[in-house]
């Protein structure tokens, strides 16, 4: 009446064929690209990374505030990243960095969003150069040296 109440009885007593998770994660091996991590007081804001990613995975957000300074947000969408690296590669001042953790489930969209917010500064104006002083007058009265060789 029932074929498989006598297979589903007999697996409730067996020992599970599939193992738990390990307790500590194994290490990725070296050269692994997981996780970015960005580190905004290092950022100069050059734009770099935002060029040479393929899957423009990056957004920058630019908030000017009223003193002049701007607030600046950059945002990475790990869920359209490739994990190629360029964007570690480029940066100058390596503020993007991939580390080894692959431990990437996420059940919103958000937990997948990596952000970082520094302000840049307005620059300071340079001061004007000093109008060069008038040369001296030539006293007609005092003779010439000529060094001639």
């Amino acid at each position: 009446m029932f074929p498989y109440l006598k297979e589903a009885v007999s697996q409730v007593f067996r020992k599970p064929s599939t193992e738990n998770f390990p307790a500590v994660v194994p290490e990725a091996p070296d050269g692994y690209r997981g996780r970015i991590v960005y580190h905004p007081e290092l950022c100069i804001n050059c734009g770099l990374c935002m060029r040479v990613c393929s899957p423009q995975c990056m957004t920058k957000t630019v908030v000017p505030l009223e003193n002049g300074d701007q607030e600046i947000t950059m945002e990475f969408d790990l869920g359209s990243c490739t994990f190629c690296s360029l964007c570690a590669d480029f940066c100058s001042r390596n503020a993007i960095e991939l580390t080894k953790d692959y431990m990437m489930v996420a059940e919103t969209r958000e937990d997948l969003m990596v952000r970082g917010t520094f302000i840049k500064t307005k620059p300071v104006p340079k001061a004007k150069p000093a109008a060069p002083k008038p040369a001296a007058p030539v006293d007609p009265e005092v003779p010439k040296c000529d060094n001639v060789d």
